[in-house]
């Protein structure tokens, strides 16, 4: 009995070890994305809330501010763009009077539903992704490196500010090239907040595809470190390299030895990557739909400007601000698919790693079976990210969002010769 009590007594701390360090890894967590966490709260979306450095559902009074903000912004955008729309019926009605109020309606629509979405039905999944990944850091060590939370919060603060800097200047120049009457320019302002709000969740969605792909890379930069000193040993020359900080000189698997469980724990690794992926494509798919869906109506809307105003010969002021917000809204498009590209890169270098584990006889016969389960791991998560099952967020989408755009051109074009 008295030997068993050190054991317990051990196992306990080691627990409470544990948990401290789950703590303490959600607390640096949360400093990384608490800028742009803090700003979706005055947008009214809560995804979740912080109590004794842990993070829990949010509470009925939260879930009311998020219902008094929509109403808040819904009322106020509505009463703007009715304003707008009275002094062109009050003038002259044009249809691009009227057409310029379409991306603006379904930006306004898809922030409601998206903060009742984030809000109301995915607090458990925000929380998971939390917690998640703040083990994957336990498992990683990711403490091994000081500066990697501040270099996620640096790009985090650095987002938010470009962002912010972004729309207060593209706002700027569209409130000051309009040619309305004075109450009117300041009628659109509403609006912009929904603008900021559509860019937001885009940079929050991109922010964490970026997370995931930071700590693909650690397990990457884990799996090149043995393979390269594998590798110097096998040459039996004595080489000098350059020193090198952070994660990339710690030798996670250690030496290669019949014993060695490493590559199977990195495994593990890939497959919580490859959870959270699919959760995340799960919390973020009707944003990104609204995305394109918004994108692709005011890129629809500039065509049909532009032949309006170029067979009416009136001056485009108007035409050059939807232009410029076009860009805007197809940056954010062309964002998307590059975060996920990269993500899809760091799995395929991923993938080249653990091929070369595999075909490499001169290891231990069970590291190598290790490395070929971590290959149908690897073949189990393509972190792909898919809109609704129909399109696949890669580098290629901006393609086709290109070629449909294109297609859409010259049939407007055919068109307006009829009309």
């Amino acid at each position: 009995m008295a030997s068993l009590q050190p054991q317990r007594q051990t196992s306990v701390e080691e627990s409470e070890d544990n948990d401290n360090a789950y703590s303490k890894k959600t607390v640096e967590l949360l400093n990384t994305n608490r800028p742009a966490l803090a700003i979706e709260c005055l947008f009214g979306i809560f995804r979740f809330r912080v109590q004794n450095n842990e993070v829990v559902p949010i509470t009925k009074t939260m879930k009311l501010l998020c219902v008094l903000l929509l109403s808040f912004s819904l009322v106020v955008t509505v009463y703007c763009a009715y304003i707008r729309l009275s002094s062109a019926v009050g003038d002259t009605t044009k249809f691009v009077d009227i057409a310029d109020e379409i991306p603006a309606t379904v930006t306004l629509i898809r922030y409601i539903l998206s903060a009742i979405q984030t809000t109301f039905f995915f607090n458990q999944e925000n929380i998971r992704i939390l917690t998640t990944l703040a083990e994957l850091d336990v498992k990683l060590h990711v403490n091994t490196n000081k500066d990697f939370y501040k270099k996620s919060h640096r790009v985090t603060v650095t987002t938010v500010i470009l962002l912010f800097i972004i729309h207060v200047v593209v706002g700027f120049i569209d409130i000051i090239s309009n040619d309305d009457i004075y109450s009117n320019k300041f009628s659109v302002i509403p609006i912009y907040f929904v603008y900021m709000e559509q860019s937001l969740e885009v940079s929050v969605f991109c922010l964490m595809i970026m997370m995931l792909t930071r700590r693909l890379n650690i397990i990457n930069n884990y799996l090149l470190k043995f393979i390269d000193e594998k590798d110097d040993n096998k040459a039996g020359v004595f080489i000098i390299r350059g020193k090198k900080e952070g994660l990339e000189e710690f030798n996670f698997i250690g030496r290669a030895s019949s014993d060695n469980t490493k590559i199977r724990d990195l495994a593990s690794t890939y497959d919580i990557i490859g959870e959270s992926c699919a959760l995340l494509n799960e919390m973020f798919n009707f944003q990104i739909f609204m995305t394109l869906v918004s994108t692709f109506i005011y890129v629809v809307i500039t065509i049909w400007t532009s032949l309006y105003y170029y067979k009416s010969g009136e001056d485009p002021g108007s035409l050059v601000n939807t232009i410029m917000w076009s860009i805007l809204v197809i940056c954010l498009i062309a964002s998307i698919s590059l975060t996920c590209e990269m993500l899809l890169r760091s799995r395929t270098e991923t993938k080249v790693l653990v091929n070369k584990i595999i075909m490499d006889y001169d290891l231990p016969q069970t590291m190598r079976v290790q490395a070929k389960a971590f290959m149908e791991l690897i073949e189990a998560w393509p972190l792909r990210i898919f809109i609704y099952d129909m399109f696949s967020v890669d580098i290629t989408l901006m393609l086709k969002y290109i070629s449909v755009s294109t297609t859409y051109l010259i049939v407007i074009i055919q068109i307006s010769h009829f009309i």
